[in-house]
């Protein structure tokens, strides 16, 4: 199996960069190949029987497609117009090789690297890495731990799943009919919690923050879990409601999450969760207790001076 470093290499080991192109992997059931349109324009193509559907180009990406006279089957190239886009691009290309591995189908496998392409194409709009940090990560485990708990507790799935606010760009992470909840992720003997803004405990209804402990550990830790083994639990949970499933999708697309292998292999447990009320005596620094001349902050709250918050 490739990774998305030896992939580079396989490119940058083309010799002069020349304009033909190079098989991947002949194992593979799909026919994958890596050259370049130019002299410095990295290209992915795929040849397929099929003739493809159209595409959306991207400002770093231009997918193309032609018949060949040769044989009569179509190629497909998604070149990379960007070079500072490089790395990015070179992650897509890997993620479309190595998850279309098991498509043994000529027509489903191109429709699965079809949308698999939208996938990232949108996550591309966004200004998506396509790999989120390790904090993002941790973050992204703790607001689907929640979205779990509530939907446990009897909150509809598409209700739980509306109230996730927080990929929107909302400045809290959920809010609902009882007010607004703050999700956050630390380390299991973390004495302070992260708050990124003025704006994020700043809200005039009831508010709560809640404090999920977080740690790596290894697969044969009995409560073990990957990110992608949350991502699948809580699918699972909503598969039930079609509307909730492709609004969680949706949402995981704008927290900037796509399925790709690198989540399912870091280990995480858990190791307990706080909750803590918000009210107006709640030590916090927000743009009505801050002088006007501050535009923003972010800052440490320790977490053994807000016993007297703790609601659980």
């Amino acid at each position: 199996m490739l990774s998305s470093e030896s992939l580079l290499d396989k490119w940058n080991g083309i010799a002069n960069h020349t304009s033909g192109y190079v098989r991947i992997d002949s194992d593979h059931p799909m026919e994958w190949s890596i050259g370049y349109e130019s002299i410095i324009q990295k290209s992915l193509l795929l040849i397929t029987e099929s003739k493809p559907r159209d595409l959306p180009s991207s400002k770093s990406i231009q997918v193309s497609y032609a018949q060949r006279a040769t044989d009569n089957k179509w190629a497909i190239t998604f070149r990379l117009t960007r070079a500072e886009q490089e790395n990015v691009y070179v992650r897509l290309c890997f993620d479309l090789i190595e998850s279309s591995r098991t498509q043994t189908d000529s027509v489903e496998g191109l429709e699965y690297v079809l949308d698999r392409y939208i996938q990232w194409s949108k996550l591309l709009e966004l200004q998506k890495s396509g790999l989120l940090s390790e904090a993002e990560r941790k973050g992204l485990i703790g607001e689907i731990n929640y979205l779990q708990q509530i939907i446990s507790l009897g909150v509809s799935p598409l209700s739980a799943v509306t109230s996730w606010i927080g990929p929107e760009g909302a400045d809290q992470d959920f809010v609902d009919e009882y007010g607004w909840h703050e999700i956050k992720a630390s380390g299991i003997g973390a004495k302070t919690v992260s708050i990124s803004s003025l704006e994020q405990l700043d809200a005039l209804a009831p508010g709560e923050l809640v404090l999920y402990f977080i740690d790596k550990t290894s697969p044969n830790d009995a409560n073990s879990f990957t990110l992608q083994s949350k991502v699948n639990n809580l699918r699972d949970l909503v598969r039930s409601n079609v509307q909730a499933l492709d609004l969680f999708n949706k949402k995981l697309l704008q927290y900037g999450y796509i399925d790709i292998p690198d989540y399912s292999k870091q280990w995480y447990r858990f190791g307990g969760s706080n909750r803590y009320r918000i009210d107006e005596h709640f030590p916090k620094l927000i743009k009505g207790n801050v002088p006007s001349q501050i535009a923003a902050a972010s800052y440490q709250i320790s977490i053994q001076a807000i016993e007297g918050w703790k609601i659980s």
